[in-house]
């Protein structure tokens, strides 16, 4: 049987000599290039992870889902949350807001409406406490939450919260941590030296994103705004539609019903932001999208730098080659063999190091995914084709500029001062 040697291009087969004369050389070469593909990938890869977690989570709620959140007057959503963060407190939206909206003459098409607040609290029993989160609520806030679960118990009544009640109803992990194998039920803890009685254990839920959903007490808003924290205020409610076909009913609707409750007849002066499923989803692929685009455009920075390094590499390479172009030219090499012998060095150090740099990136990414799977993170493996695509069409790019000015320096070297080079 014979084999057909396959005769490579003079140029690709001089260049690739040329690369494999000093292999440490060429891999230190590479090694910019195969660090920005990578990291390209990795930083797409993970914020599309992100992405689609953050979306699938939210997506738990139900699509159906509206809500109304305060707002500073005159901002856009984004500002009015800034603003909040650092202080500002929007006190118009009460609970008699949320009554209204229950109007089923007025609002058919709104299966259940929830007016809730929340707080950070301590809470203790006998000798053990515990930093909580407590959601405080009237009696619907299961009818859209569709996640709660009571797995003890039950939720406390609407009669219980309008009589400012003292039940609670707690997550899992507040039950493992104060009671371990004992029946909470009927047990009482304290938060903010107020006894509750607990009339409920919610089933665990586990944490989405970093938000732990078994660590929360449920308590009767009333009696919240009453005892604990002391307003008589709401920063949100929300709302189950029949279907996703109301949204924009609803929301034009609801905001004017509420601005003929808060005296608004500028629209542009809004205290509150009604928001259906889809558009904070929407907000979170932007947010997402940008980040994810930022922290590219940085990751391609290293691209950059590798360009640059090839560029150096090349130099280096001509001086130290100076009498093999020199000969090469003596024996009949044209400027234009030279030029295409360099060039061809750097293209090929770009994309071999392209290439490897997709493998890591790739290789990098699922042991991301895998890291945070390790967390309880149901975390997609998520691979951007166009990402490998645009980095490694950058980086063969990248070769061919940087690449170019040190073969136009090789290619017009003088062959007789070549060969007298030392």
């Amino acid at each position: 049987m014979k084999f057909v040697k396959i005769q490579l291009p003079k140029t690709l087969s001089l260049a690739i000599t040329g690369l494999k004369a000093n292999k440490t050389r060429t891999a230190l070469s590479m090694l910019g290039i195969v660090i920005g593909v990578a990291a390209v990938i990795v930083i797409v890869s993970v914020g599309q992870g992100l992405r689609v977690l953050i979306v699938d989570q939210i997506n738990v709620f139900g699509e159906n889902m509206m809500s109304v959140q305060v707002k500073v007057p005159g901002s856009d959503y984004g500002a009015s949350l800034q603003s909040m963060v650092e202080g500002t407190v929007i006190t118009t939206l009460k609970y008699d807001d949320v009554e209204a909206v229950r109007d089923k003459k007025r609002f058919p098409y709104i299966k259940a409406v929830s007016g809730y607040a929340a707080g950070m609290e301590w809470a203790t029993y006998q000798e053990k406490e515990k930093q909580v989160m407590f959601i405080a609520s009237d009696a619907y806030y299961p009818d859209v939450d569709g996640q709660l679960k009571v797995a003890q118990g039950r939720y406390f009544t609407n009669e219980e919260e309008r009589g400012m009640a003292k039940v609670a109803v707690i997550g899992s992990a507040v039950a493992d941590k104060f009671f371990g194998e004992e029946n909470p039920i009927g047990k009482q803890i304290k938060i903010k030296k107020i006894n509750f009685k607990i009339i409920g254990v919610v089933a665990d839920r586990g944490m989405i994103m970093t938000f732990d959903y078994d660590n929360l007490v449920y308590l009767p808003l009333k009696t919240s705004q009453k005892l604990i924290t002391g307003v008589d205020h709401l920063v949100e409610f929300a709302m189950v539609m029949e279907d996703d076909q109301h949204f924009a009913q609803a929301k034009a609707e609801i905001s004017q019903l509420l601005r003929e409750r808060h005296n608004i007849s500028d629209p542009s002066k809004d205290d509150f932001e009604v928001m259906s499923m889809d558009q904070i989803v929407e907000i979170v692929n932007t947010v997402t999208g940008v980040i994810s685009l930022l922290l590219g455009l940085l990751a391609a920075i290293s691209l950059l730098v590798g360009g640059v390094g090839i560029m150096n590499i090349m130099l280096v390479i001509v001086a130290e080659r100076t009498r093999e172009i020199g000969l090469r030219k003596a024996l009949g090499a044209r400027q234009k063999d030279i030029l295409n012998q360099f060039v061809t060095e750097a293209v090929l150090i770009s994309v071999f190091g392209g290439l490897i740099g997709i493998i890591f990136g790739i290789f990098i990414s699922l042991v991301v995914t895998l890291a945070v799977r390790a967390y309880d993170f149901d975390w997609p493996f998520v691979v951007s084709f166009e990402a490998i695509i645009i980095a490694f069409i950058v980086a063969a790019g990248f070769g061919i500029v940087f690449g170019w000015w040190p073969a136009k320096k090789a290619a017009k070297l003088n062959s007789i001062e070549a060969l007298r080079y030392e």
